[in-house]
């Protein structure tokens, strides 16, 4: 086997495709913001943490801050162009969730919302935020979570049936064996 260097800067790729979520906060006045990631990953069982980077200038990460919640949402395939517009760049206070034509729900332990059309729902305090290169690393505990009734099989989500996204990069996603391309 023959290899090539990689940019550094660019090596992350091949670790890839990854989990893409959708972080929803808010704000203190109660404005909502939602916006896909796939910097994610499960941290640690006991306490339950999920970890997830964020570049410090976006709306996510600036609610985060001043409230300490948020609520992590596992989309589908059913969703992956409403996903996409979540991405684009809003004016502060503009809710992505309703510029994308999904539906908040509210959350239980949180103030931020929930996605009614994402298979499942973390929602997260705080734990720790640490500042990784020009991205924040932000750590929550799952004080909450739910999936959808036929999102599990045998304790694991049920991935043949529910379809969830994982990004490959740019605007390649893989769901199941097939690659989507959004634009």
């Amino acid at each position: 086997m023959e290899f090539n260097d990689l940019e550094t800067e660019k090596a992350y790729r091949v670790l890839a495709p990854r989990p893409t979520i959708i972080v929803t906060t808010a704000n203190s006045k109660g404005e909502t913001n939602a916006a896909p990631f796939s910097f994610t990953m499960p941290v640690s069982v006991n306490p339950p943490l999920v970890a997830f980077a964020s570049v410090p200038s976006h709306h996510t990460y600036k609610n985060i801050e001043e409230t300490g919640e948020f609520v992590v949402n596992i989309p589908n395939e059913a969703i992956l162009e409403k996903l996409w517009i979540t991405g684009e760049k809003f004016p502060y206070g503009v809710s992505e969730i309703e510029e994308s034509g999904l539906t908040q729900m509210e959350s239980l332990k949180v103030s931020a919302p929930k996605i009614a059309e994402c298979i499942a729902h973390m929602e997260c305090k705080v734990h720790w935020i640490k500042d990784s290169g020009d991205h924040k690393l932000i750590v929550g505990e799952i004080i909450h979570a739910d999936a959808a009734s036929d999102a599990l099989k045998e304790e694991l989500l049920d991935v043949e049936r529910m379809k969830p996204v994982m990004h490959l990069g740019g605007v390649n996603f893989v769901v199941g064996d097939h690659i989507r391309r959004v634009e």
